[in-house]
Formats: C-alpha cells, sequence, structure tokens
C-alpha cells in the first residue's frame, strides 16, 4: 500500500497540475485533488491501469473515492 500511494503522490502534480503541493493521503477523496474532472479522472485511471497493471471500474473513480479505496482495489486486484 505504501509504495502504491508514493506513485500516486508522483503523479498527481503531472496529471493535475492545480494540485502542486496538494498533500495526497489514503482518506483524500478524488474530488477533493485540485482540477479533479470527468477528462482528469480518465487520465488517472489510464496511470492506474497502465502502472499496476490491473483494470479500474469507472465507478471506483467517482468522486467520493478516496485514495485509499482505490489502492486497496490495486492491492486486491494484484494479488
Amino acid at each position: 500500500m505504501l509504495q502504491a500511494l508514493t506513485t500516486i503522490r508522483e503523479v498527481i502534480p503531472e496529471l493535475f497540475p492545480g494540485a502542486m503541493g496538494f498533500e495526497v493521503q489514503p482518506h483524500t477523496l478524488l474530488n477533493e485533488i485540485p482540477e479533479w474532472d470527468s477528462m482528469t479522472s480518465v487520465n488517472f485511471k489510464v496511470f492506474l491501469e497502465e502502472t499496476f497493471g490491473v483494470s479500474i471500474p469507472d465507478d471506483l473513480l467517482e468522486g467520493g473515492s478516496s485514495i485509499g479505496e482505490v489502492i486497496t482495489f490495486i492491492g486486491r486486484a494484484d494479488s
């Protein structure tokens, strides 16, 4: 989980330029990330799928999900 969180933290400023300096925690809701919208969520989904080799369901990336929920899903899909 820690490695996934670190990887996500590193890419957030690239995918969401307005999030430079934004502190991402497991409890952070996706819609709290500056510049989060439907287009950036697609970019985030592609990043997750390519980086972690899992298929991410669209409903997981709705704004009400947390970074921790995404990481938990990745961990379960990877095992």
